[in-house]
């Protein structure tokens, strides 16, 4: 599922666009991909960061390149949101 605003990240962070999964045995019940704005980066204002969940509202975030403009950021979304499962 791809979509913007329908979760929340436990940083704060606000969310752009994610795309979430179910996890496999062995892993958390949901995982996922978020493209975010961080809460305080002023260096960096775009994140895609790897992010974990188990009961699909509160997210996790771990594993972020962090981006100095949106079209850097929506390359990193775009490669990393390849190497994931469709969900």
């Amino acid at each position: 599922m791809t979509g913007s605003g329908a979760i929340v990240l436990r940083n704060g962070a606000d969310v752009i666009i994610h795309h979430r999964w179910r996890g496999r045995k062995g892993e958390r019940s949901h995982l996922g991909l978020v493209l975010a704005m961080p809460v305080s980066s002023p260096y960096h204002p775009y994140v895609t960061w790897s992010m974990a969940s188990d009961d699909g509202r509160i997210w996790d975030c771990f594993s972020g390149h962090y981006c100095e403009s949106p079209s850097e950021a929506f390359r990193s979304y775009r490669a990393r949101r390849n190497e994931v499962p469709n969900g």
